[in-house]
Formats: structure tokens, sequence, C-alpha cells
């Protein structure tokens, strides 16, 4: 499924293993990254596609449509590489750093006018995912906040079931275009400058209450720092899929 080189010389190298069965690849010359996946998975990534492209036309700073492709053996989405490096490669000082600038880029993501954007993960469409995800017994126990661990997914959801109609009304007071996994591998920043440079892995992003986009709703396991400092000028090592451990929230404390 990979594109060709075309007589260019660029090869892809494997990069990443991304959720949900993905294969990551990045081109020989650091331009672009290619996203496979198996048949079942195609219209998932088509929808990824769709929300790429649209942001890009926003002015929000991210990855671009390179090329596409859907065949009976998968789908590849091929997208620009965004400079930088991930925020969770940086160290604890250049995070500081950097943090204003990140908070900067999110705040602009929800002020997007939510009438212009074509997608949504509102709540109702999320219980739907939940209620699915409990039936399948597909609970990743590393998604979940630490004291719900060893809860049964049952009772989880019967929770959250109850819960629905407040949340829903606080929701449609609040609906803002969202990026629906604002984790720190998501911010891609040049560490030279400390400027929030893009935003990357758009697979979720649409209209929904700001507010899980700003709490640290996706705890996974890795640290938020490193030992090494990334120079601008070092070839990216962002990835189109996330694998980090915090968001990113526009309050400050």
């Amino acid at each position: 499924m990979l594109p060709g080189s075309g007589g260019s010389g660029r090869e892809w190298d494997a990069v990443a293993a991304g959720e949900s069965g993905a294969a990551v690849f990045r081109r020989s010359d650091g331009a672009a990254y290619a996203k496979c996946v198996p048949p079942e998975r195609s219209s998932g990534l088509g929808a990824e596609r769709d929300r790429v492209a649209w942001l890009a036309g926003t002015g929000i700073p991210g990855p671009e449509v390179l090329e596409w492709a859907s065949r009976e053996a998968g789908a590849c989405l091929v997208t620009s590489t965004v400079p930088g490096v991930p925020a969770d490669t940086l160290t604890s000082g250049a995070l500081r750093a950097a943090w204003p600038a990140l908070v900067r880029l999110l705040r602009r993501i929800h002020e997007l006018p939510p009438g212009d954007c074509p997608f949504e993960r509102r709540l109702e469409t999320m219980v739907r995912v939940a209620e699915d995800v409990v039936r399948r017994g597909a609970v990743e126990p590393a998604f979940l906040a630490e004291e719900q661990r060893g809860v049964p997914a049952a009772t989880l959801l019967a929770d959250l079931r109850a819960e629905l109609p407040a949340r829903l009304a606080q929701e449609e007071a609040d609906l803002a275009v969202c990026h629906g996994d604002a984790c720190l591998p998501n911010f891609l920043v040049d560490p030279d400058t400390s400027l929030c440079t893009g935003v990357i892995d758009l697979g979720r992003l649409g209209v929904a209450d700001r507010w899980p986009c700003c709490a640290p709703v996706r705890r996974r396991p890795g640290p938020v720092t490193t030992a090494r400092t990334p120079t601008a000028s070092s070839p990216s090592t962002a990835r189109p899929t996330g694998t980090g451990s915090a968001s990113i929230s526009t309050s400050t404390r």
C-alpha cells in the first residue's frame, strides 16, 4: 500500500505500530509520513484524512494530506511532516518554556467556529463507543484513571449513564472544536524557540465539550520528560500517533 519512490530514490522506513493495527512509516527525506491500515480500518483512516484536510484549511498548523489510496488490501494516508519534536521528549525546563505556546495553540483550536466544523465527538457519540468497547470486552485499563482500574467495566458504564443527562446539559452550554487527544506527543515544538509548530494525530478531532479536551483524560504509560534536549535542526521524530502520558490544559494551577 505504500506509495512507490517514482524513481526519486526516496524510500519508506517503519517507525511505529500505531493504534488499531496501523503501521506508520517515515519517508527517507523526512518530509512525509505514511499510515497504513488493513481493510477493516480503511473507513477510520479515511475519516482521519478528512479531518487533516479540514484543519489544514483553518490556518491551524499541522500536517497536510499529500496522498491517499484505498484498495482491497487496505488504505494508506500520506501526510506532510510537521517540523519540531514531540512535547513529551522535552526536558522539564524546556517543556515549561514551551507550555504557553502549547496552551495558545489549543485555545486557537477551541476558538474555531463549531458551526464550520463538519465533524463531531459529542458525548452521546462517545457513550455509544464506550458501550461497544465494553460489549466487546476491549477496555484498556491503561487508559483509565488509577481509581477506576479494577472496577468492573459494566459498573463504570452504568455510572456514566447515570450522569449522562446532567453532562449533556453541560456539554450543550460550551461546545467547541476539540483536538480529541490533546496529549503531549501530539504537540510539536521547536526546542530552539519554544514555539509550538503544530498538532498531529487528528483522527478524533470534532465538535465536543471543550473541558474533556483540556483535562488529563488519557493517562498513558511513559514519562513526560526525558534527559535529552533535541534541536530543531535534527530530524523530526514526530509520529502521527500518540503514546504520551499527559494532556494539555488551558487552565493554570
